[in-house]
């Protein structure tokens, strides 16, 4: 087996987090066998400059068809039997110095097919108090070697040789507007036999900019994991019935933990903020499907 990996980051519009990644994997890549690949999904190219003129030995490629399905695809067109893995970040994240020989040390220890590890989010500029009392941003991870049911792509590694036995899948365009492209890709290869494992110490970083550091943002941000969370898991089998439980039990719960931290003085707490609002998204996401299929029963009974 190739024992070369391939590092692919996917952006558009974020000059300075591709800097700051690029610059973050100079010192990581230097006496490893890896390549870089930049994809660039602004049509003009405007990460070009970026791109070319870093010291890194990197490729840089245009996507012009918009949506992060349409990057991450054409990484895995880059992802050749040269390479023993492909290794997903993205264009605000930078990585720790002994990241990569973590992650690629776990995966072999381990045999595991996919490897996630974490991504830790951290403020470019000081955050407000209801920030620090509420726990937001501040994600929660698992243990070290938990088998997991999918995996982002701002911090994967996948082996070359599960790819090629799931049937070398591609990232569905459909979830380019809403996401979930990677929970979908990354179910299918497990419904292929994948396993997938968490490694702690595989550290990367994920920039919170000042735009995103609301509750707006947050909000929005639950609604759109929600819709998205159901389309999947629907696309992947799960009934409606089962789908709408979990809408139900994650919104009591939202309800219920949010009403305990203001009774007792704590304020908004950031769990079950985010998780009343991602059982709304879940709703919405259920009303959308259900529209959807009776639109299409009717379309049908109309053609006879």
């Amino acid at each position: 087996m190739a024992e070369r990996y391939l590092i692919a980051i996917a952006t558009y519009f974020r000059p300075t987090g591709l800097q700051r990644m690029l610059d973050s994997l100079e010192a990581v890549v230097s006496s490893a066998s890896v390549d870089i690949l930049v994809v660039d999904n602004d049509a003009k190219g405007s990460a070009r400059s970026v791109a070319v003129n870093h010291p890194l030995d990197l490729v840089y490629v245009v996507e012009p068809e918009p949506g992060v399905a349409a990057a991450r695809n054409r990484a895995l067109d880059h992802f050749s039997d040269r390479y023993r893995a492909l290794i997903f970040v993205d264009d605000d994240e930078w990585v720790s110095p002994s990241w990569l020989t973590i992650l690629t040390t776990f995966a072999a220890e381990t045999e595991a097919d996919v490897v996630v590890g974490p991504v830790i989010s951290v403020f470019l500029e000081p955050e407000p108090r209801w920030v620090q009392r509420g726990g937001f941003y501040m994600r929660r991870f698992p243990k070290n070697g938990a088998h997991l049911p999918t995996a982002p792509a701002g911090n994967t590694l996948l082996l070359r040789d599960m790819w090629v036995r799931a049937g070398f899948p591609r990232f569905d365009s459909a979830f380019s507007a809403s996401g979930g492209e990677d929970d979908d890709f990354f179910r299918g290869v497990r419904k292929a036999g994948a396993t997938i494992l968490f490694c702690a110490e595989a550290l990367v970083y994920e920039g919170v900019p000042k735009e995103r550091v609301s509750l707006h943002w947050v909000r929005r941000r639950a609604i759109n994991n929600g819709r998205a969370d159901t389309r999947v898991r629907l696309k992947h089998g799960d009934s409606l019935s089962i789908s709408l439980a979990k809408g139900i039990r994650s919104a009591v719960y939202g309800i219920v933990f949010l009403a305990v931290g203001l009774a007792t003085g704590r304020g908004l707490q950031a769990r079950p903020y985010f998780t009343l609002f991602f059982a709304y998204g879940k709703f919405a996401g259920l009303l959308s499907y259900w529209i959807e299929r009776y639109s299409r029963i009717i379309h049908a009974d109309n053609t006879h």
